[in-house]
């Protein structure tokens, strides 16, 4: 971080516009800084406003009011100047070798198969059919992070309590400790899903906290309007898909179509003119053909389906 860059970050600071993830990394600064013997002690009482200005704007306290120009001024010059070899050089150093030596794998599951993932701390993940996660190498740092970048899967998390786990999937990160959840993210669909099937999990997006989940209950989030539904549910049909069979309960065509276009490998076509707004409840046992369940299918809606190779035409 350059020196322009650092009087920006004090001066939103200073103005209460700084972003949770600008307030960590100011964070991550003074932790540094602390740590550090060589800092001067005209820093000190800098340090503890600084501190103190920190922790209310991230724990959401009353907003305090703004510093004034003069302790502005005095922060740039000390934290530029005084501590600047000491706090932001020695940082960044690290921060730049830090994202130099991290490196990251990403494992897709092709259509038609499920693959499980044993990651560095021994978390297990099942990951469903057409489904792709991204995570470092080793979980070198205060958290364990990884991506679900598309499709489902069921995490079972090893406890670590001074380590919390994160899953991001899109603009929603689901954090744990020690537990059993499933995800469901796919592109195509407008919801996100999180189904807690042990322990606890609390969920947030990019402006809100969408709240902490316990055992059996699930959040559906809408990633268009950004709204939310908490639910509870003791059915398990949820976690079907790892098992023998698939159970889609009151779900939309769109969703029974992505499904089994990843379990079968196959593409579905629509060319009929009346739109598909019923709602199926389905179950398929996972020794059924693909030509098997299209007779299924044709019983449901009484629409006809035509099959040809991989690619499935409903008229």
């Amino acid at each position: 971080m350059k020196q322009k860059g650092i009087k920006k970050l004090l001066n939103k600071f200073n103005a209460g516009k700084c972003s949770p993830e600008e307030l960590e990394m100011l964070k991550t600064l003074m932790q540094e800084l602390e740590q550090d013997n060589g800092i001067p002690i005209q820093t000190q009482r800098l340090k503890e406003q600084i501190w103190e200005r920190i922790e209310i704007d991230l724990n959401g306290y009353k907003k305090p009011r703004r510093l004034n120009t003069t302790w502005l001024k005095v922060a740039a010059v000390l934290l530029i100047t005084t501590a600047a070899g000491i706090f932001f050089s020695r940082l960044l150093k690290k921060s730049n070798s830090d994202a130099l030596q991290v490196a990251y794998q990403t494992i897709t599951a092709p259509r038609g198969e499920m693959q499980e993932i044993v990651l560095p701390d021994s978390t297990v993940v099942h990951l469903n059919a057409a489904s792709t996660i991204k995570f470092p190498v080793a979980f070198d740092g205060k958290k364990r992070e990884l991506f679900l970048l598309e499709g489902e899967a069921y995490f079972e998390v090893r406890h670590n309590a001074k380590r919390p786990f994160l899953v991001h999937t899109g603009n929603v990160t689901t954090q744990v400790l020690g537990t059993s959840f499933n995800i469901k993210f796919y592109k195509d669909l407008p919801d996100l899903q999180v189904f807690v099937n042990s322990g606890k999990v609390e969920v947030h997006d990019q402006t809100h906290t969408l709240g902490m989940y316990t055992p059996q209950q699930l959040l559906t989030y809408n990633k268009l309007k950004e709204s939310f539904v908490r639910g509870n549910t003791s059915d398990d049909h949820l976690l079907s898909w790892m098992h023998s069979d698939l159970i889609l309960d009151n779900v939309s065509f769109a969703e029974i179509a992505v499904y089994l276009e990843n379990r079968y490998n196959v593409n579905f076509k629509y060319t009929g003119k009346k739109g598909v707004q019923q709602r199926y409840s389905v179950r398929f046992s996972n020794k059924l053909t693909i030509r098997q369940v299209v007779d299924i299918l044709q019983l449901i809606d009484g629409r006809k389906y035509q099959l040809k190779g991989n690619n499935l035409t409903i008229k």
